[in-house]
């Protein structure tokens, strides 16, 4: 009875300490933090439901910073998500907590400190760092090009304060001052904030430091100028993306003189970045004359994104006359008949 009442005791004291017996479920499984933002990454060995993170900062234990993330189902895999301070950080020294729960139950905690403002003495320093439509790129030089350093480049991108995609580029030797970047391999989203985080990881001394840079993902596309051909029979407009969020439009041409104004619109197939696509158009019905040529790439929400323009002689082609065309005819009967007696005398050969 004495050791049916230890047992039970025991096992609920285990239960206060570790109130999340299945906290395998969800893993912190990287954690970092410095003066402008933290990032939290939580490792999920299968789908599960009403999942929450906190995450606290402190200082001298006085509570700077604390928020709550919901993020109700998720799916087995891992979940990187991203926040900026509210407001400028103090130079100090810091704590940050994270906690997951599980329906209410703590699953996981970890913790680290960072020191913001009095950061130790990098081997390298970084002279911008920019992102945009494209990709993301970094200037980086040593701080001593007689002690060259080497150092891991990671570069993520969060939409919505969640990653959407990371890559990293190993082992770069820091010699001189050079400059590295990616190019995105995932679409964008129109009109869409985008936050770029680069992390730089040191090999000696082993510290971590990141950058940050934030753009708007919008539509780009350019007219690709020594592609432009235009004759008195029409012209090919060929486009080249710029950017990598989808861009769905036509292809505008504009004809103009002191007596006519004509336009044509062909619409063009999806372009993102570094694809191309041609568009052709034959003219009908035109005027003979000399004509002003707008060409102008469109979106499908009217707007202009490229421009460019130059002109184009149109002469009046000689029509065929009649007597011609019978001529013409005539022949192709013939011709006709001609093939139709050669394949009929092959096949009597082959039998």
């Amino acid at each position: 009875m004495r050791l049916r009442i230890f047992l039970t005791v025991f096992f609920f004291f285990i239960t206060l300490v570790f109130p999340a017996a299945a906290s395998g479920e969800a893993r912190i499984i990287g954690l970092y933090a410095n003066g402008d933002l933290c990032e939290v990454t939580i490792g999920f060995s299968e789908d599960l439901r009403n999942v929450t993170l906190r995450y606290d900062l402190m200082s001298s234990n006085q509570l700077i910073n604390s928020k709550i993330l919901e993020f109700g189902n998720v799916h087995a895999g891992n979940i990187t998500r991203i926040d900026l301070w509210d407001d400028e950080l103090e130079e100090n020294t810091y704590v940050l907590r994270a906690q997951v729960f599980v329906n209410g139950a703590l699953a996981d905690s970890q913790q680290i400190t960072f020191v913001h403002g009095n950061e130790a003495l990098l081997e390298f320093k970084v002279a911008g760092f920019n992102s945009d439509n494209k990709g993301s790129v970094v200037v980086i030089s040593p701080t001593n090009v007689y002690r060259p350093s080497v150092v891991d480049l990671t570069f993520e991108i969060f939409k919505a304060n969640e990653l959407v995609y990371s890559e990293t580029l190993e082992d770069v030797s820091v010699i001189q001052s050079m400059e590295k970047s990616i190019k995105w391999p995932i679409l964008l989203e129109n009109e869409r904030e985008y936050v770029t985080v680069l992390k730089i990881h040191s090999h000696e001394p082993d510290i971590t430091s990141a950058y940050i840079s934030t753009f708007t993902a919008e539509q780009d596309v350019e007219i690709i100028s020594d592609d432009v051909e235009l004759d008195e029979y029409g012209a090919s407009i060929t486009l080249q993306g710029m950017s990598q969020v989808p861009f769905y439009g036509k292809v505008g041409i504009n004809l103009m003189n002191g007596e006519s104004n004509i336009s044509f619109y062909e619409e063009t197939d999806v372009i993102t970045l570094n694809k191309e696509d041609t568009v052709g158009f034959l003219w009908e019905d035109i005027p003979a004359g000399n004509y002003t040529v707008e060409i102008l790439a469109i979106n499908n929400e009217g707007r202009t994104l490229d421009r460019y323009e130059t002109a184009v002689r149109i002469t009046e082609l000689p029509a065929i006359p009649t007597e011609q065309n019978k001529e013409l005819s005539g022949l192709n009967i013939v011709n006709s008949i001609a093939v139709f007696l050669t394949v009929f005398l092959l096949l009597r050969i082959k039998r």
